[in-house]
C-alpha cells in the first residue's frame, strides 16, 4: 500500500466524540452571565425560540444538504438581541461557554497512536470541520484536548462558508497541506460529507465509527476503507513506511 503525504481528519466523532447536545444546560450557563435581561427570558424560553430560528435556518435538515454554513455566533446575537439580553462576556466567550457545557469533547480512543506514527513518518495532517462555531472556537478546543498542538492547521467550514462534501473544502485544505488528492488520506466519521466528499475530491478515505455501527449508518457511494480503532491506523502507516 502506498503511504499518504499528508493526512486530513475530521473532527467531531473522529478526533473527538461528543456526547449527545444538552442544548438547555448550554442556554443555561450562558444566561447565568446575564447582566441584563428585561424580558425576565427563562431558558425554556430561550429554548423554545431558538428551536423555530434553527428550523428557518434548515439546520434541521441533513448535514449532507447543507451546501453553506451558518454560524453559531449570528443565530447567538439575533437570540440575545432579540430579547435585549446583554452580557457579561463576549460573544466568543460565551460562545465557546455554550459549546463546552452543552457537548463537551473528549480524544477518541488511542488516536494519540495515530498523531505519533504520523509524526514518526514526517506526514503532516490537518483538521476539516463541518462546523458552526468559529474556527478559534474550535483550535481551543483542540488545543485543550492536544496541548502539543501537531496539526499543521485547522479549517472549520464557519470561516469558509462551504461545508463538506462540496469539493471546494476539499480543495481548499489541500491547496494548504500542499499535496494532490492522490497523495492525500482523509479520516471522518459521516458516510457522505467525509466519505463520498474526500474520495468525490480524489483522495483516500477512512471510515472511522467509534462504536462499529457501519451497517446502521446511510451507505457512502464511493469505496472506503473502514476503521474502529485508531491503533490499526497506526499499524497500517507504520506497515506502509519501512
Amino acid at each position: 500500500m502506498q503511504y499518504p503525504k499528508a493526512v486530513l481528519f475530521d473532527y467531531g466523532m473522529t478526533l473527538c466524540t461528543e456526547p449527545s447536545p444538552r442544548i438547555k444546560e448550554g442556554y443555561t450557563a450562558v444566561l447565568q452571565h446575564a447582566v441584563y435581561n428585561p424580558h425576565h427570558v427563562t431558558v425554556p424560553q430561550l429554548f423554545a425560540f431558538a428551536q423555530k430560528a434553527k428550523a428557518d435556518l434548515n439546520w434541521e435538515v441533513p448535514e449532507d444538504a447543507q451546501p453553506l454554513e451558518t454560524w453559531y455566533l449570528s443565530l447567538q446575537r439575533y437570540l440575545l438581541e432579540s430579547f435585549d439580553i446583554q452580557l457579561d462576556i463576549n460573544d466568543l466567550q460565551a460562545e465557546q461557554l455554550y459549546w463546552d457545557v452543552c457537548s463537551p469533547a473528549t480524544p477518541s480512543p488511542y488516536i494519540e497512536q495515530a498523531f505519533s506514527a504520523l509524526q514518526q513518518h514526517g506526514i503532516p495532517f490537518g483538521v476539516v470541520s463541518n462546523l458552526c462555531f468559529t474556527g478559534a472556537t474550535l483550535e481551543r478546543r483542540l488545543h485543550a484536548c492536544f496541548p502539543q498542538d501537531p496539526f499543521r492547521f485547522i479549517l472549520a467550514s464557519s470561516e469558509y462558508a462551504f461545508r463538506k462534501p462540496q469539493r471546494r473544502f476539499f480543495e481548499l485544505a489541500l491547496h494548504k497541506i500542499g499535496t494532490s488528492a492522490d497523495e492525500t488520506w482523509f479520516c471522518g466519521d459521516n458516510p457522505v460529507c467525509d466519505m463520498d466528499g474526500a474520495a468525490g475530491a480524489g483522495m483516500r478515505a477512512f471510515w472511522y465509527r467509534v462504536h462499529n455501527d457501519f451497517d446502521t449508518c446511510i451507505q457512502p457511494k464511493h469505496p472506503c476503507n473502514r476503521l474502529t480503532d485508531w491503533r490499526r491506523f497506526a499499524a497500517l502507516l507504520n506497515a506502509s513506511n519501512p
